[in-house]
């Protein structure tokens, strides 16, 4: 079986463009809302709500995203079938990278956790930003129940400035649970690693086709991402190309939720 989880990273064009000043790099509530009522309404049209938003979080917009503007539309999220997750941005950005630094990292993961649990939501997985990822958050995303980690890209090997960023050479093509030592190998820790399939902004229909009746011809069970972004939705086309690329992958594989996912790997049904 093929099964798809579709991930959208919560962040928003302004906030990577460092020649803005500071002030003019934070969201806008009334845009991201907007924004985010469109996610709800192309995935409930298109895949019966299975999403997973992944709440952004940042030394820039540290609590930004637990206001009950944006809470109430999680809980929609939820309510549709969907889910949230953790998504920490942990950086300067361009100037230096902390997904390595376990106290601002500890920090972050637990106060975005605690802070979407104590307004009802329930996350179980997590991505860091631009794929980040080191084996010693492992310990904090099992405290906070974070299950899942979506920050695999197969073979990524992203450095910036001669800073590595994000190294995931190696790394198996199919779900599997992380090793403590190295996160790019299976190992025994809690936390399953489900790796991203389909980046939709960089591949072609034809492409996201072509590898969609790759991946059916596989003989094992499969689950991997699917990504987009919030800011993906700014533009009629793009979000034109999303429901087309849902639409064909839906062809050949199942849209689920992580929460779903979870189950299919314990052997229960859905």
């Amino acid at each position: 079986m093929l099964y798809f989880i579709f991930t959208i990273d919560g962040d928003w064009d302004e906030y990577f463009d460092t020649k803005l000043p500071e002030e003019k790099r934070q969201a806008d509530d009334k845009v991201l809302a907007e924004l985010i009522k469109r996610e709800i309404k192309l995935a409930r049209s298109v895949i019966d709500g299975k999403m997973l938003h992944f709440v952004h979080s940042s030394p820039l917009a540290r609590d930004y995203f637990v206001k009950p503007v944006f809470v109430s539309l999680w809980k929609e999220i939820e309510q549709a079938g969907g889910s949230v997750g953790v998504h920490c941005h942990e950086e300067e950005l361009y100037k230096s990278w902390h997904f390595d630094d376990t106290d601002k990292m500890k920090l972050a993961i637990n106060f975005l956790s605690n802070g979407l649990r104590k307004n009802g939501l329930s996350p179980i997985s997590y991505r860091g930003g631009f794929m980040t990822f080191s084996p010693k958050i492992i310990p904090f995303l099992e405290e906070n129940n974070l299950v899942f980690d979506f920050s695999c890209e197969p073979g990524r090997h992203l450095v910036y400035n001669n800073v590595l960023v994000s190294d995931w050479q190696g790394a198996p093509a199919n779900y599997y649970r992380l090793s403590y030592e190295d996160h790019r190998r299976p190992g025994n820790s809690q936390v399953v690693e489900i790796p991203l399939g389909i980046y939709i902004e960089r591949l072609s229909l034809w492409q996201i086709w072509q590898k969609a009746r790759e991946l059916k011809k596989r003989q094992e069970t499969q689950i991997l991402s699917v990504m987009a972004h919030t800011y993906d939705y700014t533009s009629f086309k793009m979000r034109l190309k999303i429901k087309l690329a849902l639409l064909i992958l839906k062809r050949y594989g199942t849209f689920v939720s992580d929460k779903e996912a979870l189950r299919i790997m314990k052997g229960e049904s859905r």
